[in-house]
């Protein structure tokens, strides 16, 4: 073997080599670029699941939030209404004609014995008229009557507007049953 053919057989062995080399390295650089390929898809896929996560738990607090929202404003709208109907009471009770009034007054007055020795009688401006043989005194009440003991130790509120605030306190829950079922 001359030299030309050992020189041609080890340039072939070189070329072989290189060539085998440079296939295993593309393999290796398409099995790198599908394993990226292959990481960067299950990024994306994790990062739409991350996304579509958020976007549902933000849904579901600003649903809760308008919904909140929504019953807070029915529930005042219902006590618009509920106070409302205890101003229209308060405005007919205060614009009640004097025979009733005077009905009334004397039905409080009753019930303010029954509980107290009347010393003083409290009352509004228009029905004094209606405490002739008392010690009556006029209050800032729509009507009614507040009566004191003669040592202004105990003092009963019958008047109209303490009537109206125990009323709405005690039966709020059968008022707004009545008026919102």
């Amino acid at each position: 073997m001359g030299l030309e053919a050992v020189k041609d057989e080890i340039l072939n062995s070189a070329k072989e080599q290189s060539n085998s080399l440079i296939a295993e390295a593309r393999k290796e650089a398409n099995r790198i670029w599908r394993e990226t390929e292959n990481k960067i898809e299950g990024m994306k896929e994790k990062s739409d699941e991350e996304a579509k996560r958020m976007i549902d738990t933000i849904k579901r607090q600003e649903l809760a939030s308008a919904d909140l929202e929504n019953k807070k404003m029915l529930l005042e709208a219902k006590k618009q209404l509920i106070d409302n109907a205890f101003d229209e009471a308060r405005k007919r009770l205060e614009n009640l004609d004097d025979k009733k009034k005077e009905f009334y007054i004397k039905k409080l007055l009753e019930k303010a014995k029954s509980d107290i020795d009347i010393s003083t009688v409290y009352c509004s401006k228009k029905d004094a008229k209606f405490l002739k043989g008392f010690n009556a005194e006029t209050a800032g009440i729509i009507g009614g009557i507040m009566a004191e003991n003669r040592d202004k130790t105990i003092r009963v509120d019958y008047s109209f507007d303490a009537i109206l605030e125990s009323l709405k306190e005690t039966e709020l829950q059968n008022i707004s049953r009545i008026l919102f079922g």
